[in-house]
């Protein structure tokens, strides 16, 4: 992880000369999501995990020559969401349970600014991390036999493609558009098994989207997102002579956000 933030960092002082460049946002924003996460084994669902989490986070913006942009956003975000799904093979039992979720996003962008009129549009690519604890709690089956919990730890790098707009309004606010897709090429899911140690799985990479769309008004910025993720599955490997895998997995999130910009 160390050589990705250096070669972001790197990235960044190479693509856009620092001393061209200007500060052009900084935004700080908290945004309330509606979180879902499912596993599929041949097209048959396995669990479904969905409610809230909440994430704090900031925006910096930099411009060089009006038209070269780099931007770059970080975040923490957390909360506990319901589980439905079943226990593990050979005689899997319905059971229902929490889940707690903590993780932090970076990301940065590279882009160029084409402006005319009262908007402008910026395409752009970049480079995104996400590391996320993934915490299941104890619970029971139907008929009391104790299920216990355990944690994963996940994390993925993707590169980023999208396009972002603004348009000026008549009533002196801005809106503003930002879309695009995105591939994980490393992901990561590091399970702690009791007897078995550490087992890291690499579940295989898949196409996802992203969307945001609001609007500023003076330091105010309120914006509805959009985020998904796609994982195949990964390759099983054993542990205490069972075979494991993590399946294919999927997460849709919907947020909105209220952000102040300096």
């Amino acid at each position: 992880m160390k050589t990705f933030l250096l070669a972001l960092l790197l990235w960044a002082f190479c693509a856009l000369p620092a001393a061209a460049a200007t500060l052009e946002t900084l935004t700080w924003h908290f945004s309330p999501q509606y979180f879902t996460w499912q596993e599929r084994d041949n097209g048959r669902r396995l669990l479904k995990e969905s409610g809230p989490l909440f994430s704090l986070g900031g925006v910096a913006g930099l411009v060089a020559d009006s038209s070269f942009t780099i931007r770059g956003k970080g975040e923490f975000f957390g909360g506990q969401v319901g589980y439905r799904g079943e226990t593990q093979p050979p005689n899997p039992q319905p059971i229902r349970t929490d889940v707690a979720y903590f993780g932090t996003r970076e990301e940065l962008d590279l882009g160029y600014r084409v402006s005319g009129g009262r908007g402008c549009l910026e395409p752009f690519a970049g480079l995104g991390h996400r590391w996320w604890l993934r915490e299941l709690q104890d619970t029971a089956t139907a008929s009391g036999s104790a299920v216990k919990g355990y944690t994963e730890l996940w994390q993925t790098v993707y590169g980023r493609l999208g396009a972002r707009g603004e348009l000026a309004l008549s009533s002196g606010g801005v809106a503003f558009a930002e879309g695009g897709a995105k591939y994980p090429f490393y992901t990561g899911n590091s399970v702690d098994f009791v007897d078995g140690g550490v087992v890291t799985f690499h579940p295989g990479a898949a196409w996802s989207g992203f969307a945001e769309t609001g609007i500023r008004m003076g330091n105010l910025k309120l914006a509805l997102s959009y985020e998904g993720f796609r994982f195949s599955a990964s390759s099983p490997k054993r542990v205490q002579e069972t075979r494991y895998l993590q399946p294919e997995s999927s997460s849709d999130i919907f947020g909105a956000s209220l952000g102040w910009s300096f």
